[in-house]
């Protein structure tokens, strides 16, 4: 969808019913205007798009920009904020930059368009309450799985490898070490003696 501006006034009825509540980036619209006003070069200006729902909530998109010689187009995809309600939907244009030294802001006059109402029964949620449940949901599940790969990505295989050599060679050296029998010497004159094994001789108790 095209829109063209005249100075800093931007007719808007190509699209003065075009969204419906609850869509989500469902239109690309491209904003046409000239590179100058009123002798200043806005090519490096920033653009955005600010809307005001019916119920008062205030919506801001920021415009990717491509410079053509003397004219500008902006390319407005439109966000899920703006369709948040039914009703009328004010706009504006705002540019900012710096020109000459000056800081310079530009606002440009979008005449108000109408969001249409989306379909929904009575035993429904609100459109923007079920597609945001949706999206949060989804937002949830790509975090958790964020999380887990970072704690992959941060698994130090050689670390738990040297722990785990530690750990073999410490149960080697306890391997290692005698058994220590402690016994009489009667008890070792008469028992069959182990190898590797310590036998200690201790007085018998006297009763």
């Amino acid at each position: 969808m095209e829109l063209y501006a005249k100075g800093k006034n931007i007719p808007t009825h190509p699209i003065g019913r075009l969204f419906t509540q609850g869509e989500k980036f469902g239109d690309k619209i491209n904003i046409n205007l000239n590179r100058f006003y009123d002798g200043i070069d806005t090519s490096g200006f920033s653009f955005a798009v600010h809307g005001l729902t019916s119920d008062g909530w205030e919506a801001v998109n920021a415009l990717t920009k491509i410079v053509r010689n003397d004219k500008i187009v902006l390319e407005w995809d439109v966000s899920s904020d703006f369709t948040l309600n039914s009703g009328k939907l004010d706009l504006e244009l705002r540019a900012s930059g710096t020109f000459r030294g000056m800081e310079r802001i530009l606002k440009f006059n979008m005449p108000s368009v109408e969001v249409i109402p989306t379909v929904n029964g009575r035993n429904g949620p609100l459109p923007e309450t079920g597609e945001q449940l949706i999206s949060q949901i989804n937002a949830a599940a790509a975090a958790g799985l964020q999380e887990i790969r970072s704690e992959i990505e941060a698994f130090d295989l050689e670390a738990v490898e040297e722990r785990l050599d530690n750990i073999e060679a410490d149960t080697a050296i306890y391997l290692a070490r005698p058994e220590v029998i402690p016994v009489t010497q009667a008890q070792y004159d008469q028992s069959v003696h182990k190898q590797n094994a310590l036998y200690v001789i201790v007085e018998e108790d006297e009763e």
